[in-house]
């Protein structure tokens, strides 16, 4: 039996800009180049993230005296060289001199704290069955937290191309929620929410992580209950991994040398197809999806459908806004119970006026619960990716019935 071997290298070539109260505390030129090669013998397998020629036999040794495993990385049949190279002009000249992103920033209204990153990115993949790939893109991204006293507000953005005005408008977003300065008490109970492209991102990265196929059959998904075909969410829910877009972490191949593909997570409130690699999909009698991850399947970038209405529509009524969350922790993966605390602008809504910011409330509910009462989302989507929503989400405004709230 022959020994297969892949290798899979990312080559990330980063500038990081970090703000602190208004100003600029650093300029960073980072390069992170990581190789992660596989070596396997039947199902049994080896993955390093270095490895010497003189080291393979030595290896080859270790595999043999191995316990068979479960599941092992199986390698798709593709063949040839394969390149696809997208880069915009605009965020490579900013990689290397970024002032025009510093001065959208510290000439805010208020002062800003957060980061913008600049990356481009290069991922290859070669494999004993004779594919090479080569992937090359960039995208800039960033999040920024405006202080006005002790009131404070936060967006984020994320793109695969440079646009002055989306910079500008996060930062404008973030200032304009922490402008609202008028204290409002909100006891525990149910509630109608709104959640921020930024909150529901988050809960998204959840949700698409519980979508791997290794989640689901770990057990450590609520996506366990069910099966494609089910109805699980609201029908105005729609939620896409889309890598074949021209998106922050968008890819063609993944480390299996499978091409991806765009594909419903949930369709119409419908589950429609777990996250899936080569050797799982078989498991389960399907198809991959292009979401290998050697060990387990992973997102790509992801999306919501929007929907038919504005942002302002969504806030008319007697709502609680989340503009952004933090600490969300799950208490039951199968349930989906999870909660999450507000942050930066806790807006009540009376009649569709702004009553003012409630102090730090604490979101204790089931994502399934969150999924089935959406409502309504916003025609305008928004790109996002931060420190809580590593996977970008190009995400609506959400209206979500009945949430249970407790103060934090």
């Amino acid at each position: 039996m022959e020994l297969e071997e892949s290798t899979f290298r990312t080559r990330i070539e980063r500038s990081v800009i970090k703000f602190v109260y208004g100003k600029v505390s650093a300029v960073q030129r980072l390069t992170d180049d990581v190789s992660y090669t596989l070596l396997k013998k039947g199902k049994k397998y080896i993955i390093t993230t270095s490895r010497g020629e003189e080291s393979k036999d030595n290896l080859e040794k270790l595999i043999a005296v191995m316990d068979e495993p479960m599941i092992s990385p199986k390698i798709s049949d593709n063949t040839g060289d394969y390149k696809v190279e997208k880069l915009d002009a605009k965020i490579e000249k900013l990689r290397e001199e970024p002032n025009e992103l510093i001065s959208i920033v510290t000439e805010a209204k208020y002062p800003i704290s957060g980061i913008i990153n600049i990356t481009k990115s290069t991922v290859t993949l070669t494999t004993s069955n004779g594919f090479k790939g080569t992937d090359i893109r960039n995208s800039v991204d960033g999040y920024f937290r405006a202080f006005n006293g002790e009131f404070t507000g936060q967006w984020a953005f994320a793109s695969s191309r440079y646009s002055e005005s989306e910079v500008k408008e996060s930062v404008e977003n973030a200032c304009e929620f922490a402008s609202i300065t008028r204290k409002v008490d909100v006891g525990d109970g149910v509630y109608d929410l709104v959640l921020s492209p930024l909150v529901f991102a988050n809960l998204m990265n959840n949700l698409a992580q519980m979508s791997s196929g290794l989640s689901i059959m770990m057990g450590e998904s609520m996506f366990s209950k069910f099966k494609p075909g089910d109805k699980i969410a609201s029908e105005k829910f729609t939620f896409s991994d889309s890598p074949r877009e021209d998106r922050p972490n968008s890819i063609d191949f993944d480390m299996e040398a499978t091409f991806t593909r765009n594909k419903k997570i949930i369709n119409s409130g419908v589950f429609e197809t777990p996250l899936l690699n080569n050797e799982i999909a078989e498991i389960m009698g399907t198809k991959s999806t292009g979401n290998a991850g050697w060990i387990s399947p992973t997102p790509w970038t992801l999306e919501v459908d929007g929907g038919k209405v504005s942002k302002d529509s969504l806030l008319s009524g007697n709502v609680i806004f989340f503009n952004n969350n933090w600490y969300t922790r799950f208490q039951n993966y199968v349930e989906g119970n999870f909660s999450t605390v507000g942050r930066d602008a806790v807006v009540v809504y009376k009649n569709g006026n702004i009553e003012g910011v409630a102090g730090r409330l604490r979101i204790a509910d089931s994502l399934l619960n969150v999924i089935r009462n959406i409502e309504e989302l916003s025609k305008d989507r928004y790109s996002v990716k931060w420190w809580d929503s590593p996977i970008p989400v190009l995400s609506p405004y959400v209206l979500v019935s009945k949430v249970k709230v407790s103060k934090a």
